[in-house]
């Protein structure tokens, strides 16, 4: 993973003109990190991948890192897949 600071800012440069981010989820992770990996935000949770709590949880994450409320963002792809599209409103 990037030893880069994630910061919104690098987070937000990931963000398409389409207002859409490509993240890639890594569920029953050790250890909860967030990184930048080949041009794609890359998040590990501990929550396990079982009734939508680990899309709860992505989606807490990015909130937190971008500084915004989680009623503005919103997964449109990859709901029960590993790689994700979330739509940032802001």
């Amino acid at each position: 993973m990037s030893a880069l600071t994630l910061t919104p800012e690098a987070i937000t440069a990931l963000v398409s003109d389409r207002n859409e981010l490509s993240l890639r989820v890594v569920p029953g992770a050790k250890v909860e990190k967030a990184a930048i990996e080949n041009g794609t935000l890359k998040i590990c949770l501990r929550t396990a991948p079982e009734d939508g709590k680990a899309n709860k949880a992505v989606l807490a994450i990015l909130a937190k890192r971008l500084g915004i409320s989680i009623s503005q963002l919103e997964i449109t792809r990859g709901q029960t897949a590993r790689d994700k599209r979330v739509r940032v409103e802001t």
